[in-house]
């Protein structure tokens, strides 16, 4: 309701705290390649441009750099990578504007608001099989932030915010333009997923369906673009899915993937990555297969780096996954996921050892016999098959590459479940 929010924005403090979380948040430069580092030397004069310009009315936003971020299990995701200088901005619009919409939003909103996570959104649908309720209705939007209409969002926005110079201001980024190659096209469409301000666009824009599910007592969670409802039964979902899909495009103007959502049991349905059986949370064949997708790469015997590299960029990734799939209560695959990494780095280390007499000299120093190491060195084998004789697995022992850097993810669930 306030109308000088704008002041608000530019206010140093303001500015300031935006350029701190831009900073901690890292990412890649926009279209004027322009670095966090590179920004960060002159970042004080930056933010008193920032100031003066939106001000003046007279400041336009670049148009997002379009990155393709390619799939695990296929196909592209494309992201809009604004500016350093558009992202501060953006970020201290996000600031001020969160404080006027989020406490408003619905509690089964859990996507990019403090104090709520996606483990939270996963453990309230638990909560909601426990009490008897065994069917989902699993709606998946096609290319949601892609495809937002900007009219329906503004509204959306207009509806708190009362400050026009703001309004036009968020217009503005809405209408930046991407740049793909060397070509700017116009954006009619859509928030760009990279930028600060879109996540609480999408809540602001998401939120009447949030209160629509509520008006109707339904019991669901939602994180960002990804919504769950739970009933009681086969026929209550279609009715569901149904006349939700209908709020959904008729009302919103986005379009549900009928191909992807569906109503089904909630043992049989993948919810941020993670599945529910029976009473426990577990994590999905998908996020299985994601893990080891990336696993792949980052062992991958073609990889010219150096092995202090590839295990300090494995522990990073790992401890990152288990940071987020730790809510998984499945232990099963954890001992057989730790034996086919260290599987994978026994090959690599065999790569690395390419002439016969390298294989055999370290082995040798490995302990492993001399007549094993001479039969691992003239060996004819490939080098994932090696990496599982008895004279590698001897040689290079579970400790010895732990001793190296390799990073154990029993180890690290094992922390999270027993502390």
């Amino acid at each position: 309701m306030n109308e000088n929010l704008l002041e608000q924005i530019v206010d140093p403090q303001n500015l300031e705290a935006a350029w701190k979380q831009v900073r901690k948040n890292k990412g890649k430069p926009g279209i004027d390649r322009i670095t966090i580092d590179a920004y960060a030397e002159d970042y004080r004069q930056h933010l008193s441009t920032i100031g003066s310009s939106l001000m003046a009315g007279r400041y336009t936003p670049e148009p997002v750099r379009r990155v393709e971020i390619e799939k695990p299990n296929g196909g592209i995701r494309l992201l809009g990578i604004p500016t350093v200088h558009d992202r501060v901005i953006q970020q201290a619009i996000a600031q001020v504007l969160n404080v006027i919409f989020d406490p408003e939003f619905s509690v089964h909103s859990f996507g990019f608001r403090k104090g709520r996570s996606a483990h939270d959104a996963v453990k309230l649908i638990r909560s909601y099989i426990q009490e008897g309720y065994k069917m989902a209705v699993d709606i998946d939007l096609a290319q949601f932030f892609d495809r937002v209409n900007h009219d329906i969002l503004m509204v959306r926005v207009a509806r708190k915010i009362h400050d026009k110079r703001v309004l036009t201001l968020i217009g503005k980024y809405l209408r930046a333009g991407v740049q793909v190659g060397n070509k700017i096209e116009p954006t009619r469409e859509g928030v760009p997923q990279g930028g600060p301000l879109s996540p609480l666009l999408a809540n602001i824009l998401l939120d009447d369906f949030d209160k629509e599910l509520e008006q109707r007592g339904h019991r669901f969670a939602r994180y960002a673009d990804d919504a769950m409802i739970i009933v009681k039964s086969s026929s209550s979902g279609y009715r569901v899915m149904k006349s939700m899909t209908q709020y959904l495009e008729k009302r919103l103007k986005l379009t549900v993937n009928e191909s992807k959502s569906r109503v089904a049991k909630t043992n049989e349905v993948n919810f941020l990555g993670f599945e529910f059986r029976g009473k426990k949370i577990v994590w999905s064949d998908k996020a299985i297969a994601n893990f080891k997708h990336k696993v792949r790469k980052l062992t991958g015997r073609s990889w010219g780096v150096s092995m202090a590299y590839r295990f300090f960029k494995l522990r990073e990734y790992v401890q990152g996954w288990m940071g987020y799939f730790r809510l998984s209560e499945l232990y099963k695959p954890v001992p057989l996921l730790d034996e086919w990494i260290r599987r994978r780095i026994r090959m690599c280390f065999i790569k690395q050892w390419r002439k016969p007499r390298t294989r055999i000299r370290n082995l040798i120093k490995l302990g492993v016999s001399v007549k094993l190491a001479i039969g691992i060195g003239l060996s004819r084998k490939g080098y994932y098959r090696l990496s599982r004789t008895k004279a590698t697995q001897m040689g290079m022992s579970n400790q010895w590459l732990k001793s190296k850097g390799l990073i154990s993810i029993k180890d690290l669930w094992v922390s999270f479940h027993y502390k």
